[in-house]
């Protein structure tokens, strides 16, 4: 990720991105007002660090009781998050936007005295190598270990064999012997077993080692991909995605019971984020200025948030004034 400062104007910002991300193919944006917060999703915001458990998967089970009559439009797991995500629920995904200004607005509305943070992203690697997989859908539809586990081991055929190595024992061993078994379906006490590693068999021909001698297979450890970053574009199911020219980023990593399950992935730390990512100071005492630039460009609070309740706070503050003026 690549750091920059800037002069607190509009016209500054545009220049140092010309200079900066003219190659980048789709940029996204995302505005922190706080220079120091991270991008990581709510839902990760969570452990003994936050002194907070998120029941990710209650929450969204709930959620769709709730709301049958949303699942006319929102029909996958992804669809789903994203009308949770605009209704402030905690989740595993982060808005962006195409609109430079909008997520200048975001940056500079709040924490005034604060410096704040504008990112800009190149998703055009991620798009191309990660998608949207049953890996990563799982972390959200299962809510404890065992019911992790079993999905693996009984339920992803089509993805893992028999030869396939969790925690270093073959799913083979595993059915077969229950003991074993039971320390990753837990019976009835629930299971402790941590997620080391999740190792796939894949055969070689015509191979051999330093020495000669053939060699048949080898073991490829796919734990990874649980943590990997999908940049995706949601369909405009709500105004706001609309109006906001909304995009997401979907982000691998399992907490349970507060405890991290599955690593989360730094996104500033990415592999793709070396050239991808760039993070744009915004001085505490430049907000205001921008924000009265933004005004001027039609980006305030009623035409980012269409909703009723934010079109009537503008109604009222447009047609109120001190008694006498």
């Amino acid at each position: 990720m690549k750091e920059f400062n800037v002069q607190g104007t509009i016209s500054s910002i545009t220049e140092l991105l010309r200079e900066n991300a003219s190659d980048f193919n789709g940029a996204w944006f995302r505005g922190h007002s706080n220079y120091s917060f991270k991008l990581l999703p709510s839902i990760f915001r969570q452990g003994s660090e936050f002194n907070t458990i998120l029941h990710e998967n209650k929450m969204f089970e709930e959620f769709k009781r709730r709301y049958p009559d949303q699942s006319f439009n929102h029909k996958t797991t992804f669809e789903w998050l994203t009308l949770m995500q605009h209704y402030g629920l905690p989740t595993r995904l982060l808005d962006w936007s195409t609109n430079l200004l909008v997520s200048l607005y975001f940056c500079c509305s709040e924490d005034l005295e604060n410096d704040g943070a504008l990112f800009v992203l190149n998703p055009t690697y991620m798009e191309r190598d990660f998608h949207f997989n049953e890996l990563l859908e799982m972390q959200v539809q299962e809510k404890s270990r065992n019911d992790f586990f079993n999905r693996l081991i009984y339920k992803m055929e089509d993805m893992f064999n028999d030869d396939t190595l969790l925690n270093s024992i073959s799913f083979r061993e595993i059915k077969k012997h229950i003991f074993i078994g039971s320390k990753f379906s837990g019976l009835s006490t629930g299971s402790k077993e941590e997620f080391i590693s999740l190792e796939i068999k894949q055969d070689l021909t015509n191979t051999i080692n330093e020495k000669g001698d053939d060699i048949s297979h080898i073991y490829q450890d796919c734990k990874r991909a649980f943590s990997n970053i999908v940049p995706f574009k949601a369909p405009h199911l709500n105004p706001r995605i609309k109006q906001q020219h909304g995009y997401f980023t979907f982000h691998g990593g399992m907490y349970i019971d507060g405890q991290e399950f599955i690593p989360v992935s730094e996104m500033e730390k990415h592999p793709y984020s070396g050239d991808s990512l760039i993070k744009i100071k915004i001085s505490a005492k430049d907000k205001i200025n921008i924000l009265k630039e933004l005004e001027y460009a039609g980006i305030r609070e009623a035409t980012l948030f269409p909703e009723m309740e934010y079109q009537a706070k503008e109604i009222k503050d447009i047609f109120t004034s001190p008694l006498g003026s």
